[in-house]
């Protein structure tokens, strides 16, 4: 794994007085060529179905129009989460959790010097952050073998500066 990926998305990067870590989906696709892979799927799935169509298969014909209507989901579904993003930053008061989902933005605020990293539940579920009876999970667009290691960096990132405070 490279250095320039663990430094972004586990070790956190400082801006100004505040700690953020910056997880999205990983794409190594743009959306033009991925509109393009799936634009020629439909033609080639079309093609084959006129020409079953012309041999006198015509029942070749429906199915093709249903695996193009599912590849136009399935591009839909795709292109409206493309950006999902968790965002965590820690201020000198306050833990924010910021998540785009779809077309769903959350935000979550707890306060910093009560909110704890459970670590314990971790294994391969999400990390927890928790302030009392509230808890908001984080982690979901990083690889699960990762996880430990960002828990860490959130956990020893708010006790440096709690340290601090005192």
């Amino acid at each position: 794994m490279s250095s320039a990926y663990l430094s972004d998305s586990v070790l956190g990067s400082h801006e100004g007085a505040n700690w953020c870590w910056h997880l999205k989906r990983n794409i190594s696709i743009t959306p033009a060529q991925m509109a393009a892979i799936f634009i020629s799927l439909g033609l080639l799935t079309l093609l084959i179905g006129i020409a079953f169509y012309n041999f006198g298969a015509s029942f070749i014909l429906p199915f093709s129009l249903i695996e193009i209507a599912a590849l136009t989901i399935a591009f839909v579904y795709n292109a409206i989460h493309a950006n999902d993003y968790e965002k965590l930053v820690l201020t000198d008061r306050e833990v924010q959790i910021e998540r785009k989902i779809g077309f769903q933005v959350t935000q979550i605020h707890l306060m910093r010097s009560m909110t704890r990293v459970e670590r314990s539940k971790l294994k391969n579920d999400l990390i927890e952050l928790r302030q009392g009876q509230q808890s908001a999970d984080f982690g979901r667009f990083i690889h699960t073998n990762m996880r430990l290691l960002l828990a860490e960096q959130i956990s020893k990132r708010m006790m440096a500066s709690h340290k601090l405070n005192f």
